[in-house]
């Protein structure tokens, strides 16, 4: 017993002692920040999409691609849609988050989704980007503008009547060999004669498809504006 008061007393030993007690309270602080880190790390970006929070990621269209991705798999990663419409042709799903709304087409045969379609609230904090070609930078959905990109790779043009007004439709491909299958249907407000006189116009809501004439797009009353 004396030996070891003897030990316990021994300033050398005390140094010692402490210094490796501190290296391990560092050592688990560390590792403790370490993970928290990680894991925020996978919710920003392993996850596109935040279920806790029912926050819709800002790259969710260039994550996730018509063609690649089954609605099984949307509905494990944000739960179950709002709503649901079925025919006999295409199944649609209306998801809800508090910076977007998210609509899905799907084929009622093996579920693969066909098409997606974001209307976003334009909320400062999470925005979402508004999918472009690989010419131009990322922008933000509600503030992306109709682009000579757009206008030179069109093939589809159409101004329609609402309750509400005009709305138009603007649909293009893009030749970028990886999705080189994909359409791209930006909604705009406003009735235009000619493509050109829709340049720099804002885009209101997007659709990326893998079926150049499947898509679809939210109504006024389906969106935050109301």
């Amino acid at each position: 017993m004396n030996i070891l008061l003897n030990i316990f007393d021994n300033p050398y030993f005390q140094n010692i002692s402490s210094g490796i007690i501190g290296g391990l309270i560092v050592l688990a602080f560390q590792q403790f920040s370490d993970r928290r880190t990680k894991n925020r790390e996978r919710i920003e970006h392993s996850i596109v999409g935040k279920k806790s929070l029912k926050i819709l990621s800002q790259d969710f269209l260039y994550q996730y691609e018509p063609g690649k991705i089954t609605i099984a798999k949307l509905m494990e990663d944000f739960g179950q849609p709002q709503r649901k419409y079925f025919d006999n042709e295409h199944n649609n799903y209306i998801f809800e988050f508090r910076n977007a709304k998210l609509e899905v087409i799907s084929r009622p045969k093996d579920e693969s989704v066909i098409a997606l379609t974001i209307f976003s609230r334009l909320d400062e904090k999470y925005p979402i980007n508004c999918r472009l070609s690989f010419e131009e930078e990322d922008q933000i959905l509600g503030e992306a503008k109709i682009s000579d990109s757009i206008i030179s790779n069109s093939v589809h043009f159409e101004s329609y009547h609402t309750n509400l007004g005009y709305e138009t439709i603007i649909g293009c491909y893009n030749s970028y060999r990886q999705t080189k299958h994909l359409r791209y249907y930006y909604q705009i407000s406003g009735k235009f004669d000619t493509i050109e006189q829709a340049k720099n116009e804002v885009i209101v809501q997007v659709c990326v498809t893998e079926e150049s004439d499947i898509y679809s797009f939210f109504s006024y009353y389906d969106t935050f504006y109301n």
